[in-house]
């Protein structure tokens, strides 16, 4: 792919609606640990943001799904005032909380 072809991150947002929102920054982060199905999921490729607005339903399933391996439930807020919610063993955790369960779990 050409830098032709890549999105900066202020031209992201405002294709964004001017908000990423938690899911945008979820796929991202995904993409740069390659975790599966996201490996070919640049956020900074035009193409990516082009398949996420046909499809954003399908990409915030994929992130549900990749949480869930790590027995982590998300539940996409698709106001972009609130957060998305995360739950690990009954409690409610962070983003960021999320993240490094993800973490420690695939890197022990």
């Amino acid at each position: 792919m050409t830098l032709e072809n890549k999105l900066t991150n202020e031209e992201l947002e405002q294709v964004a609606g001017g908000h990423c929102g938690d899911s945008c920054a979820d796929m991202k982060r995904a993409y740069e640990r390659q975790m599966p199905g996201f490996e070919n999921m640049d956020p900074l490729s035009m193409d990516t943001m082009v398949y996420c607005l046909e499809n954003w339903d399908t990409v915030v399933g994929q992130l549900k799904d990749m949480f869930a391996q790590y027995g982590i439930e998300m539940t996409y807020k698709s106001d972009p005032l609130e957060d998305n919610l995360y739950m690990y063993q009954g409690r409610r955790i962070t983003n960021g909380q999320a993240w490094q369960i993800l973490d420690s779990q695939r890197n022990p």
